[in-house]
């Protein structure tokens, strides 16, 4: 896993210090028929999907074959997501997802990314909302800003 991932793996856990006993006691319990926590299923596609670019196994593994879509641009299902996103990561070699943060908080996985396709893209922000059921991801909602040129403030979008 790359250092930023790491870095906001670490950060999930800090989010996870916000609530109540119980609710912290649910998140780190393995969920029921897989024996995963949510932070290993949120760990392991971060890793496969945003580090490493690596597709088929991270959907394969850790989302439902009906999944739900939120974004308007794509359409439901698992093989949907792989054959559209398999083809743009052969298309575009440089892309990238950096990762800043990851909150967990059961059942939602957070993710705040910047995209770019390349070293020279500004790129985007990005927050990716991901709903676990039955140990896997079975819904995506996501919300994205291009990276522009000059701020009114130096605090940066990441």
């Amino acid at each position: 896993m790359r250092a930023g991932a790491r870095a906001a793996m670490a950060g999930a856990a800090i989010a996870l210090a916000a609530p109540a006993p119980a609710a912290q006691a649910q998140a780190e319990a393995p969920r029921p028929g897989c024996g995963r926590t949510i932070e290993e299923i949120a760990s392991g596609f971060v890793s496969l999907f945003y580090d490493q670019g690596r597709v088929r196994e991270a959907y394969e593994t850790y989302v439902a074959e009906d999944y739900i879509q939120h974004n308007p641009h794509a359409t439901d299902g698992r093989d949907a997501a792989i054959a559209f996103l398999e083809p743009f990561y052969e298309r575009n070699p440089t892309h990238r997802m950096t990762v800043h943060r990851v909150i967990v908080q059961d059942p939602y996985i957070v993710v705040h990314l910047h995209g770019q396709t390349g070293p020279q893209d500004r790129g985007a922000a990005a927050i990716d909302i991901l709903r676990v059921e039955n140990c896997l991801i079975a819904e995506h909602w996501d919300v994205t800003q291009p990276v522009p040129e000059t701020s009114a403030n130096e605090n940066g979008m990441f």
